[in-house]
């Protein structure tokens, strides 16, 4: 599990990491509820599954490639992280590739011990007249308990220790504008492991992650 999750972390990281210092071409314009404007910010709150409520704050480093500071809480555990976005190709306007990538620390759950969760996703995104976003994609979601990722052996109660996983999703979303500075947005994406929904294994509860929020530009 930890040779999963450090290799999941890495290549996507690399990835990012490349996107942000060669991405050229085409600007993200108009409303836009994932990517903060360069030098500008973005606020998103939101609710759904697992998460009871979600905050974060983003900022634009560039065009193409935002940062952002994450909180949420779900009914057992809280949680907090960052979450990597970069557009990987936008040919047109209306249509673009993007790749994001939200990291989360849970310094305490019911198992009793810290752990960890990565979920880098590829979307395609098409932009309709009205500045509605329509998008689908897939990703992966690794999730590891720190004293596997840390690689301690010194756990007194193996039974109740929580080892993690590594689950496929698969994703629609839509984001409609109120106006040029706020976004409604929603997400859902299904929780696979191969072709099947995810078992009992699942650290979230259902085999689904469900997002209803707005997005606010500052």
């Amino acid at each position: 599990m930890k040779k999963h999750f450090c290799i999941c972390m890495s290549v996507v990281l690399s990835v990012l990491s490349f996107l942000k210092a060669n991405a050229q071409g085409h600007s993200v314009s108009g409303n836009d509820h994932l990517f903060a404007h360069e030098g500008k910010s973005m606020v998103t709150l939101a609710t759904g599954i697992p998460y009871l409520g979600i905050a974060e704050y983003a900022y634009g480093f560039s065009e193409r490639f935002s940062l952002g500071l994450s909180v949420g809480v779900t009914p057992t555990v809280e949680g907090y992280g960052l979450r990597i976005r970069a557009v990987i190709l936008q040919p047109r306007e209306n249509f673009r590739l993007y790749a994001r990538m939200p990291i989360f620390y849970y310094p305490k759950t019911e198992h009793g011990e810290p752990w960890m969760l990565a979920w880098p996703v590829v979307s395609a995104e098409w932009i309709l007249q009205s500045g509605t976003r329509l998008s689908i994609g897939g990703g992966v979601v690794a999730a590891a308990c720190m004293n596997s990722i840390l690689g301690r052996k010194d756990m007194e109660d193996k039974e109740h220790e929580f080892m993690g996983g590594v689950w496929n999703t698969v994703h629609a979303g839509v984001a409609v504008p109120l106006n040029r500075s706020i976004m409604l947005q929603t997400e859902v994406s299904s929780v696979m492991s191969g072709l099947k929904f995810a078992g009992k294994d699942w650290i979230g509860g259902p085999p689904v992650i469900v997002v209803l929020g707005i997005s606010i530009s500052v």
